[in-house]
This record gives structure tokens, sequence and C-alpha cells, in this order.
């Protein structure tokens, strides 16, 4: 495996463009009694629909009394009219192969507390306004009842079906997080993982035809088949979201590391064995790295899937498309290290995609630093991101004469996906290697485990990361971070 490969991996698809407070206990039942829970029956239908009956026992957590929820839609945002790109030009195509298809949610029943209510949608249909007939204070909880139907687009995407998957993620309403005396309603976009939300627990119950493999979110309790159909009973305690996957060509692997399973399953790829053992390399280096997984299981899944990858809570989608092994190990890697930054350390995606991703990639270049059996230069890693990061710099500033390097930006503020890359992912891996240089190894790696052991369950911003590695080195670091963040450093190229 070679580092220029695995940048390539990143960047090549590209170029053509040119709160809750967290908690420190490890005992997920414990913080699961403080959270909102979900019990959902869903249906899915051999038309690519799904209908789902869901009972929300909503938590109020923040310190503020409540006269109505916001959730998102995003099923919506896929629908025939809507006002949100939800792929790229660069991915169109390779999206809509089969030309283009749309998915919607539409709610048909909605009861609060068994009382009725108006189907409220706001923004461009996709945020659901639920009003309460009183205050709900805060540490209270309420009963919001709905039932509601998803069509899900033939499209290679985290939600879409493609010629071998079926991707079900970001399907059902999910309320919005409220802030500084708001709920954050930020819509879809192209750009990044336009997702912000908070920890809940779910209890789901799927029904789907017989010759589908399910794979999700949580644990799976129990599995019963008929002439006709699979149902599945799932439990995922304390986590930011839930998806799930079908197949009717899924084959499986598996393997253990201390109390977690890890599965693998996959249609296509040659190597299972070696997928599998990255999935299980990759828990035991970031325990040992950053603090313990706390679940009990970790799928790896091989999709239909226009980007490399996508992280959901226990499970992480690998692009079929990823056709180079070492690429494909590469994002295995990445997508794991992202259940701690952003799964269990969660964080504004929308607002702050630099915070996980950066994170993230750089967490990928530390499990090869403590793992030289995968064959891969970290130097020889961080001398060609640099490099690249100079160049996109060099040609930005020709082609539109400046170009802006903040890292603090949201989504729709970026000028295109190449812009977002190189700010959130490449810079974003910069900034670690270079704290790491200024604070030194052991003040670095401490950091890493006061960042996660203090925020773990929670939502962080910068100033929770800076927080940990000032209380780590004992230093000031907080100019050090607004250079990078404001766009003021200077990134040279490396000889």
């Amino acid at each position: 495996m070679k580092a220029k490969k695995l940048l390539l991996c990143l960047i090549m698809p590209l170029l053509s463009i040119f709160i809750f407070t967290g908690c420190k206990s490890d005992s997920l039942e414990k913080i699961s009694k403080n959270l909102s829970t979900y019990n959902m029956e869903i249906i899915y239908n051999d038309d690519h629909t799904i209908n789902v009956k869901q009972t929300l026992n909503y938590k109020n957590n923040t310190d503020t009394s409540l006269d109505n929820l916001k959730l998102h839609l995003y099923p919506n945002c896929f629908r025939e009219g809507s006002t949100c790109t939800v792929v790229s030009t660069l991915n169109y195509n390779k999206c809509y192969y089969n030309g283009v298809s749309y998915g919607s949610i539409n709610i048909e029943k909605l009861s609060v507390e068994d009382e009725e209510k108006e189907i409220i949608l706001e923004e461009d249909n996709d945020i659901l306004n639920v009003n309460f007939s009183s205050s709900l204070s805060p540490n209270s909880i309420i009963e919001i009842n709905m039932e509601y139907s998803v069509t899900i687009p033939n499209i290679n995407h985290r939600f879409g079906y493609g010629e071998n998957t079926i991707n079900i993620a970001n399907f059902y309403p999910i309320p919005c997080i409220y802030e500084n005396g708001n709920f954050v309603v930020d819509s879809y976009h192209y750009n990044g993982d336009p997702f912000y939300s908070d920890m809940a627990n779910y209890n789901v119950k799927i029904t789907t035809p017989k010759d589908y493999i399910l794979t999700s979110t949580g644990n799976i309790l129990s599995e019963a088949s008929d002439e006709q159909f699979k149902i599945y009973n799932i439990s995922a305690e304390v986590v930011r979201d839930f998806a799930f996957v079908l197949s009717d060509k899924f084959n499986v692997v598996s393997d253990t590391y201390n109390n977690t399973t890890v599965n693998y399953y996959y249609y296509k790829n040659q190597y299972p064995s070696e997928c599998l053992k990255a999935g299980t390399d990759a828990i035991r280096t970031f325990n040992e790295t950053f603090g313990e997984y706390p679940y009990k299981v970790l799928n790896i899944v091989e999709t239909n899937f226009v980007h490399g990858g996508m992280e959901y809570p226990n499970l992480v989608m690998i692009s079929d498309a990823v056709d180079v092994q070492s690429d494909y190990i590469n994002v295995i890697i990445h997508e794991i290290a992202h259940q701690w930054w952003y799964g269990i350390v969660g964080n504004n995606e929308y607002q702050y995609g630099w915070l996980d991703e950066g994170l993230t990639e750089y967490s990928t270049l530390l499990f090869y630093e403590k793992n030289p059996e995968y064959n891969v230069n970290t130097d020889e890693l961080i001398k060609n991101t640099t490099n690249s990061f100079v160049t996109f710099v060099d040609v930005y500033k020709k082609v539109f004469d400046t170009v802006d390097t903040s890292m603090n930006r949201k989504l729709n503020e970026y000028n295109n996906e190449s812009e977002y890359v190189y700010i959130a992912y490449v810079k974003g891996m910069l900034i670690f290697d270079s704290l790491r240089e200024v604070v030194g190894d052991k003040n670095f790696f401490e950091g890493l485990k006061i960042y996660f052991d203090e925020n773990k369950y929670g939502i962080v911003t910068p100033d929770n990361l800076i927080n940990a590695f000032e209380k780590a080195s004992g230093n000031t670091l907080r100019e050090f971070f607004s250079s990078w963040i404001d766009g003021k450093v200077q990134i040279f190229a490396i000889n």
C-alpha cells in the first residue's frame, strides 16, 4: 500500500471540478435513561417503499421549556421540486445511473399525547413542526406518535437503492437540535454530511421480503422468517442515528475483539478476510489510542454508494466502486474512526465539517503509524497531503483570483466539493499534524484521550477540542487554532 494512492483515493474524484453535554460514565444503560426513545415498526416493500409506525418519547434535555418540536424530514430533500441539491454536478450521472429518481416522506398521521395534530411542513417541506398543547419543561418527556411512508429513490447514495444494496439511512423524522433559542434547521446539502443530532435509543421491528439479509445499527435481538417475510427485532441504545442496509446478495464473515463482534457484509470484494482484519485492527488501535468502543457490534457493509464510504452508528458503508484493495482498506479504517469522531463524540457536521473529518483523517494516519504491517509511510503521506493542499491553493487562486481557506464554514458556503474536501479533510488533517508537533507526542495523545473522555455521548464545538489540548499540554493554544481555523496560517510545500 502506497501513501500516494491513499491521497489520490481522497482527492481524485474531485480534481475534475477543480445540547446534551458529554458523560464520563461508560454505562450505556445508565445514560440511556436520560435520552429520547424511538419505538418503530417498519415494513419494507418490494416497490422500494417503507411504511412506518413510530412512537417518539422525546425528552427535553435543554434548559428551556419548549412549546413545539421541529424534526428533519431528509427524504423530502430527494423529492421532485426540492430546492436542495442532494448530489453535485460531478457525481450526478454516477448517482442517477438509471436516470433521475425521486424519494420522499409522507406523514399520514400525527398525534401528541393521543391528541391528533395538524401536519405542518416548513422550510422546503423538509422540516416537520409539531406543536404542543402545553409547554414541555426541561427533563420532561412527551409522546409523539406518527405513521408515515417513505419512497426510496434509485440512486447510488446513503439513502437510495442500487443494483446490489438498498441503503436506508436518514429516512425517519429526527429532532432538530435546539440551541441559542432556536431549532437548527439547516437543510440537506451535497457537500459533506449535513447532519446534526443528539443521542437516542431505538427499539425497531423491521419486516422484509424473505430473500433479503439485513444489517443495521444496534443489536439484532431476534430474527424469524416464514415463506414470505423475515422479521428482525433490533435494539440500539445511546446512538446518534439509526440506519440499515438490505441485500439479497450478501455474504458475511465475522470476528470478535474484546466484547465487540465485527461483521463484514460483502458481495463483490475478493478479500473478505483482509477487510475483516482491518476492521478488528481498527477497533483495537482506536480503543488503545482514544478510548473504548462501547458497543457490542460493528458492521462493515459493502454497498452501492457514489462516495468512498459513510458512517452510521455500528454500521459503516464502503462503496463497491473503490476498486483498489489498498484504497478500500483505507476507507474501512477512515469510516471506523468516525465511530469515535461523530458517532460517540458528536458535532454539528453542517457547521464544523473539519472537526470530525479532519480528526478522522489524522486518526487514519495514526492507524498506519501504529500498524506498520500495512506498509504505509506516514511521513510520505503527510508530505503528499501538504503538497496537494499547496497545489490546490495555487490553482484556486489562478482560476478564481482568490481562495478562502477558513474552516468554520457551513456546507452551503463552500463553492464546490473540491473546496470542501481540501478544507475539511486535507487541511483538517494537517492541523492535527501541526498540533502534534507543537505540543509533542505525549501531550497530543493525552489530549485525544481527554477530548474523547470528556465529550463522549455529547456534542462538541472547536472550543471543546481546544480545551482538551490546553489541559493536556498546559499551554495556551487558542492563537494556534485561530491561525488555522481563520485561514491565516501559511502552509508551504515540502521538498
